[in-house]
């Protein structure tokens, strides 16, 4: 083994790297992610009720790819930790989203039910998870 590929120790710090030494020629890849059990759950009725036939989680990320009957393709999507996905998916379902205080609620129009979410901390989160649950209700119907 040659001096200038000696093994190095690196330490993880959430999803950053921390390198041991400065110099290193290669950093290595940060750790890969899955989507959570109850995650892919939510995730999996939600993608139903917008007319998903097929839900693939891609391996190692924490979103889905999303297959449709008419052979469309959705990428890359997670509602959960995207805003924009979140967005389309309330849209997409005719939902009335409100947020008052600490609580997010999101009401498909003209239902008798609702998700409600409260914020620990992060808003933006608490809204996104209370559209996914929603829409996880409606597609539990289709």
């Amino acid at each position: 083994m040659s001096d200038d590929k000696q093994f190095r120790k690196v330490e993880w710090s959430g999803d950053q790297y921390n390198p041991a030494d400065d110099d290193l020629d290669e950093l290595p890849a940060p750790p890969r992610r899955s989507l959570a059990p109850e995650d892919r759950a939510l995730l999996e009725l939600a993608a139903r009720a917008i007319g998903c036939v097929r839900f693939e989680e891609v391996e190692g990320e924490e979103y889905a790819n999303l297959n449709f009957a008419d052979g469309s393709v959705m990428h890359a999507w997670n509602p959960l930790a995207f805003s924009g996905d979140a967005l389309e998916l309330a849209v997409n379902l005719n939902m009335h989203v409100c947020r008052f205080d600490t609580m997010t609620t999101a009401q498909p129009l003209l239902s008798t039910w609702a998700c409600s979410e409260r914020d620990d901390g992060d808003p933006l989160a608490s809204t996104r998870r209370a559209i996914v649950r929603a829409a996880a209700e409606i597609g539990k119907q289709a």
